[in-house]
């Protein structure tokens, strides 16, 4: 069933990995045990939130008390979404959700949205925001290959965050059999927009980026270039990956990509972030993928499945969701080091 609520504090699960905490996405109170023979629980049951398949950043918020000049703290917002499928068990979930970074220990907050979307999404695996603008592409990833109308949403959010859907378009003609895209992004290279995604290829260590031309109407319309340029990009790590899972571009052209293990819904998980590529003006498109060769590795997440790669309004900090399957989803601000545990910075190049 959809799970409604507005802005609800919701209780931190333990976690070793990271300082933020985790949301519950609800709460149950079981009175007995189950057919597994469990002892009964009493109290509330604390729930982990439903997956994160991906991350775009919406706005900077100030809480009350740093908005009065008392000192406190800002909230990063983002638009998540659920890779909900088309079917009985799952029609009705929602398939979207912003979520706020933590100011205290009751962790991270949760709203599920009730968007009207024009056709019922299956399986929206990533958010490429469009720099600079309050649009962002909801992307279904075609469910390798069972879905025989793949499509890509246009939604649009105003300065409350209200989200709202203003338009699709059917997947564009790709350079290769489309099976399962799980990360997708947006640059924007003198002016103009390029849509870039990259297969999440599993069984292989390998997939390859590809990008072509993007143009968003104000009413709302999606077109697509038919010309493409593409390059290969091979996750180092971990062993076994899917070597794209999430994807995000910063204001100087550099495209993070975290490649994901996953193994089943209990895993054990593994995941690792890297600089991949640079997008650069030039080549037959206006613009060009330049590989990182070797990729810059900038953090593992080992025992955990990152499906979606965000930055804050561009550029460092970055933030990954995950999609933990039976151990829910949940958000985390990464550290990026260097040997010698020093902060890494990143540039173009």
């Amino acid at each position: 069933m959809r799970c409604r609520f507005s802005g609800r504090r919701l209780l931190p699960a333990v976690a070793a990995l990271s300082a933020l905490a985790l949301a519950a996405c609800g709460v149950e109170t079981r009175s007995g045990a189950g057919a597994s023979g469990v002892a009964p629980t009493t109290g509330s049951v604390v729930r982990a939130p439903r997956e994160f398949s991906g991350i775009a950043w919406l706005a900077t918020e100030r809480t009350p008390a740093a908005g009065a000049g008392y000192g406190g703290e800002t909230q990063e917002v983002f638009l998540i979404c659920h890779d909900a499928r088309d079917n009985d068990a799952e029609r009705d979930l929602p398939r979207l959700s912003i979520v706020r970074t933590p100011v205290d220990t009751d962790g991270i907050i949760v709203r599920n949205l009730d968007v009207a979307f024009p056709t019922v999404p299956n399986d929206l695996e990533s958010i490429a925001r469009l720099p600079g603008r309050n649009e962002a592409l909801l992307v279904e990833s075609n469910a390798d290959g069972d879905d025989p109308d793949p499509t890509i949403y246009l939604a649009r959010w105003d300065d409350r965050l209200h989200v709202e859907i203003v338009g699709s378009a059917p997947w564009p003609r790709t350079p290769e059999p489309l099976v399962n895209v799980e990360a997708t992004a947006v640059a924007t290279i003198r002016g103009k927009d390029y849509f870039v995604y990259a297969e999440r290829a599993e069984g292989s260590d390998t997939t390859a980026l590809h990008m072509t031309s993007l143009k968003v109407g104000r009413d709302g319309t999606l077109h697509f270039g038919t010309r493409w340029a593409s390059i290969p990009f091979t996750a180092p790590e971990p062993p076994g990956a899917r070597p794209a899972s999430g994807l995000d571009i910063d204001d100087e052209g550099n495209l993070y990509v975290s490649s994901a293990y996953d193994p089943g819904d209990l895993g054990p998980f593994d995941s690792a972030v890297y600089r991949a590529a640079t997008v650069v003006p030039g080549g037959a498109l206006g613009a060009e993928l330049r590989p990182v060769a070797p990729p810059q590795q900038l953090a593992r997440s080992s025992g955990l499945k990152v499906e979606g790669v965000g930055l804050v309004d561009g550029h460092f900090p970055i933030f990954i969701s995950d999609d933990d399957e039976d151990y829910g989803g949940l958000l985390r601000q990464l550290r990026v080091t260097e040997p010698g545990d020093r902060p890494r910075a990143v540039h173009g190049g």
